[in-house]
């Protein structure tokens, strides 16, 4: 089959703009090809995020990580579509002055080579006969052999035997407060590593979060955190923790320097978020 490459690229015609260019705007059902989307560091605030569909009928097999490189962001999907039709993929939105072309793409079904009706044939029975029985037999004995062994070695063994310790559950909260010390300690920032220092904290917290209220925070934005999460605790620590995430968003994604003031403030309030939700014993 001949392959056909769907590829959206969202790229600077002139500096700090973008557009949207399909190069075939055409593949048959279940046929899978590349969407790529890019855009000016400089000119993104917000970045789409796709679970597994585009749009309704335009379905995700493969994502790549989001990728930044000479001032652009760009991220790479493989995408197929199992039903015929026209589909329409509206503007992605990067800021509020900032966003890409509609799209469409055009899913055809597969041409038959013929409509001629044909008999179905019935299926040949095969001899049967001693090659087909002695590896079943082999099977047979092989079972019967590693059942007594469990029964004779494994099930009667002596009950003083010594038994495997209880795994231990580090609380979610003392891995964390663990975790932000030792990232402390690296003195990132003092180096000039300002990305990776608030990428640390808002990964740290992430995992704290996930594992604390039970929900996937480390695949989801800033914004669906705290809409998930904004019910369960103070809205004090609602604020600190959207100042800890949208901080690392602007450190990553905008190439945003914080000052002093800020990378210290962000370590304190990520100690303190984690301080005030960890979870009471007495509440179990």
């Amino acid at each position: 089959m001949k392959n056909i490459f769907f590829i959206v690229i969202l790229s600077s015609q002139i500096m700090f703009s973008q557009t949207a260019r399909i190069d075939t705007n055409s593949i048959l059902i279940g046929e899978q090809t590349q969407f790529l989307i890019t855009s000016p560091i400089a000119k993104t605030t917000q970045w789409p995020i796709y679970k597994d569909t585009i749009i309704k009928g335009v379905e995700i097999i493969q994502k790549s990580k989001i990728d930044t490189f000479k001032e652009i962001i760009s991220q790479e999907f493989t995408i197929t579509a199992w039903d015929s039709g026209s589909y329409y993929i509206p503007a992605i939105k990067f800021s509020e002055n900032s966003q890409s072309n509609a799209l469409l793409l055009n899913v055809n079904n597969i041409q038959l080579e013929d409509n001629t009706l044909k008999d179905i044939k019935q299926p040949l029975s095969a001899p049967f006969g001693w090659n087909d029985i002695w590896p079943w037999l082999i099977i047979i004995l092989i079972i019967i052999l590693v059942l007594l062994i469990i029964k004779k070695y494994i099930l009667n063994k002596e009950k003083g035997s010594i038994k495997a310790k209880p795994e231990i559950k580090i609380p979610a909260d003392i891995t964390a407060l663990n975790e932000l010390k030792k990232l402390e300690q690296k003195s990132l920032w003092q180096e000039g590593k300002i990305k990776q220092y608030h990428a640390g904290i808002s990964e740290i917290i992430r995992r704290y979060t996930e594992e604390r209220f039970n929900f996937i925070a480390l695949e989801l934005t800033t914004d669906e955190i705290i809409q998930e999460i904004k019910n369960k605790i103070r809205k004090e620590n609602v604020d600190h923790l959207q100042t800890i995430l949208q901080r690392a968003d602007l450190a990553k994604f905008a190439k945003s320097i914080p000052t002093k003031e800020e990378n210290n403030e962000s370590m304190e309030l990520a100690k303190d978020f984690v301080i005030n939700t960890k979870e009471n014993p007495k509440d179990d």
